[in-house]
């Protein structure tokens, strides 16, 4: 089990004013969106894994889905069920972490959003994990924070926060004040057990989120670059990673 409860529930009560009322937020969610939809229909089941405050619900509820959503934080759970009441979107919300989630059904769909599967290490079992609650014709959607992501990078540069640069770049990997750790992972993690159909890179030449609200700089930057952001967003080797990576995958043995 991974030691992200405590953590996520501190980022319970301000993630809607931290990522979803903010402009880079934003964009990065409505992007993903507008790749799930492609992919969805009416009256599929969706399963949520980290759905945390339920920032997608009004998204599947508009689509008709039926939403099964777990998390491992119970802040972000008690949010999540508020936001579903005040949806009249009847919806299945455990708080449960994946590797104690058994459902009596599998899914046409399974979302991990925004930096989620990067609390997991080692990847396999959980990819194993949800390729067992996979349907076989369904979809995975694992949004990803990349090894690299140049503006980041060059923070912790001009920062001196070399260690932090040196770990991220050799080792994929993150260390938070209190310990916490978590993990970056591009495509050649999911391979093995899942094909990728599609990758988006989501803010690859954008600031992330938290830059744009600290750094005025980086809210003048971000609005030069949209276009280009937007021009090269799936064309981008995967090596350039992004704030994260969008992949769209299928089961491996299906597409053979």
């Amino acid at each position: 089990m991974t030691n992200s409860s405590a953590i996520f529930d501190t980022y319970a009560l301000p993630y809607d004013e931290k990522f979803n009322r903010n402009p880079l937020g934003k964009y990065q969610r409505k992007q993903v969106q507008q790749a799930m939809a492609s992919h969805l229909s009416p009256g599929q089941t969706i399963l949520d894994v980290g759905c945390g405050p339920g920032s997608d619900f009004e998204f599947y509820h508009r689509l008709n889905l039926q939403v099964h959503a777990i998390d491992s934080s119970s802040k972000m759970i008690e949010i999540a069920k508020q936001k579903a009441a005040l949806l009249g979107l009847d919806a299945l919300i455990r708080h449960v972490p994946l590797e104690k989630f058994y459902p009596e059904t599998s899914y046409n769909a399974i979302i991990l959003n925004f930096g989620v599967i990067n609390v997991f290490h080692p990847l396999e079992p959980i990819l194993s994990r949800l390729d067992t609650l996979l349907n076989d014709d369904g979809i995975l959607f694992i949004v990803s924070m990349p090894p690299v992501h140049i503006f980041t990078l060059l923070e912790w540069l001009v920062t001196f926060r070399w260690r932090a640069f040196l770990r991220r770049i050799l080792h994929h990997r993150a260390v938070l004040g209190n310990g916490f750790q978590f993990y970056y992972y591009g495509k050649r993690a999911f391979t093995r057990q899942f094909r990728i159909l599609k990758a988006i890179h989501l803010c690859a030449v954008l600031p992330t989120p938290d830059q744009y609200h600290r750094y005025s700089s980086a809210r003048k930057v971000a609005e030069k670059l949209m276009r280009l952001e937007l021009g090269v967003k799936t064309s981008l080797p995967d090596w350039l990673g992004g704030d994260h990576v969008c992949y769209i995958m299928k089961k491996k043995q299906l597409l053979a």
